[in-house]
């Protein structure tokens, strides 16, 4: 009996040390900690965030990576270098309308799950804006103008609705198409180039000086002209990312509330993080205040009659569902208050 107590008193004392040097049967593994990969065309968005503080104590990482233009946020993604890419609303009519494989809400390999617009009325959010010294005075002047444009997007939309309206085609002016919205922004704003499609900021200060002119907006061809997150189908698919996405997004919507209320701090942080003026920073916090907007059948019905658009003016091949380019799982996440 001795013998025995003896003999388990020293298994004991050795299962002791063995725990205390981390020799013994290991602990049950931890599931890896979930890191969504985030592009943006830009650090504006990022240095919000980071200053709103929102995504502090998240169970889970962010990174952001800035890449410029929806065709470098279209390209991440498919090659997985990123899980959500930011662009505009319309990006997924373009690449749905040129599949070879039909799409579905099962199959479609990306989908968007959250929007958002700016709010500030004096700042239409897309626009065509001819430089004043190309004499641009109606539609039918765009003939023959060197006109700048990049793929993908809204800008790429407000490029083809405004020919459309103008009942003209590439052959009846100058398609310069250049990589990103910075790129054709510089070149009106250079004077290399008459007319423009893209975002309001990019060209404000040119509007501003007298330079260049708004002739067309988004709101006038009835373009939703939202910013969103497009997501890859099996990121969605994936259940420990569906939850962190829902978070994030949830976080987002508090960080556009922080915004709101912090304007003057925002417009510091374009000066000192950004690099901009001040007269820029104070125009670019007005022009990038927003909100989320919901995922619904209105909107799913406008960007519809813009794909029948693009149809009929042969920009996409097919005919198809815009439907099931929209995840409204995450309406509840993007409108909690």
């Amino acid at each position: 009996m001795i013998v025995s107590s003896l003999s388990a008193l020293s298994r004991m004392a050795i299962v002791s040390a063995l725990l205390a040097l981390g020799l013994a049967a290991p602990a049950k593994a931890q599931s890896p900690r979930v890191k969504l990969l985030v592009g943006f065309q830009d650090a504006t968005l990022p240095a919000t965030v980071a200053a709103s503080k929102v995504l502090n104590g998240a169970p889970y990482d962010v990174e952001w990576v800035v890449l410029p233009g929806p065709a470098a946020q279209l390209s991440a993604l498919y090659s997985k270098a990123i899980d959500v890419g930011h662009m505009g609303d319309t990006s997924l009519i373009i690449e749905q309308g040129k599949a070879k494989a039909d799409w579905t809400h099962d199959t479609a390999p990306l989908q968007i799950i959250a929007g958002w617009r700016a709010n500030d009325t004096q700042y239409p959010p897309i626009v065509t804006v001819v430089r004043t010294d190309a004499h641009v005075n109606s539609l039918a002047d765009l003939r023959g103008k060197k006109w700048a444009f990049n793929f993908g997007g809204f800008n790429y939309l407000q490029y083809v609705l405004s020919q459309l309206k103008a009942g003209l085609k590439p052959d009846d002016f100058k398609p310069i198409q250049l990589v990103d919205q910075n790129a054709t922004a510089a070149a009106l704003n250079a004077g290399r180039v008459d007319v423009y499609s893209g975002s309001t900021l990019s060209v404000a200060e040119s509007i501003e000086k007298g330079a260049a002119r708004v002739l067309l907006t988004s709101d006038e061809l009835d373009i939703p002209a939202l910013g969103v997150f497009t997501a890859r189908g099996d990121v969605l698919r994936d259940p420990a990312k569906h939850a962190a996405l829902a978070d994030f997004l949830a976080r987002l919507n508090r960080h556009w509330a922080w915004y709101a209320n912090n304007l003057d701090a925002v417009e510091q942080i374009f000066v000192n993080k950004i690099g901009q003026t001040p007269a820029r920073a104070k125009l670019t916090a007005l022009y990038l205040k927003a909100n989320f907007q919901p995922l619904d059948a209105r909107l799913a019905a406008r960007e519809q009659h813009i794909a029948n658009i693009l149809f009929d003016a042969d920009v996409i091949q097919k005919k198809i569902d815009v439907g099931v380019e929209f995840d409204s799982s995450f309406n509840t996440a993007i409108l909690v208050q």
